[in-house]
């Protein structure tokens, strides 16, 4: 089980239209790859690179190597699972790494004028 946060471009979506958005979106159908920020908006992809340094990802071209991985989940470090669109970036984390990704998102959303979805907090938007 992981704990995940949905951050995504504010003008995308009202909160009145969010759940049926999110409904559709969570489909994962856009005509691309889902592990990469190729097709994502420049925020999106900002947004992206500021995380792994802290949430190295466990999929796309910027993944962990298996001994690297061995490596951070025996220290105890946090690794993410990244699913990517145009314009919203899913992240999961395990449950012991959710109040580091909690801060994390807040800060760098914030910078990078994105808005949040509390997918399993309190599911709650924060917008810049």
């Amino acid at each position: 089980m992981s704990y995940d946060i949905l951050v995504f471009e504010p003008e995308t979506v009202t909160d009145a239209d969010f759940p049926q958005w999110w409904k559709q979106v969570s489909q994962w159908e856009e005509p691309h790859d889902y592990d990469t920020t190729e097709h994502s908006t420049r925020p999106i992809k900002s947004f992206y690179r500021d995380l792994i340094r802290t949430f190295p990802p466990l999929n796309g071209p910027y993944a962990l190597m298996d001994e690297e991985l061995d490596a951070r989940e025996a220290e105890g470090l946090p690794v993410g699972d990244y699913v990517i669109g145009a314009d919203f970036i899913y992240i999961g984390v395990g449950w012991s790494h959710g109040d580091a990704l909690v801060r994390t998102v807040g800060e760098l959303a914030q910078m990078h004028r994105l808005a949040i979805a509390y997918v399993s907090g309190d599911s709650s938007i924060i917008r810049p």
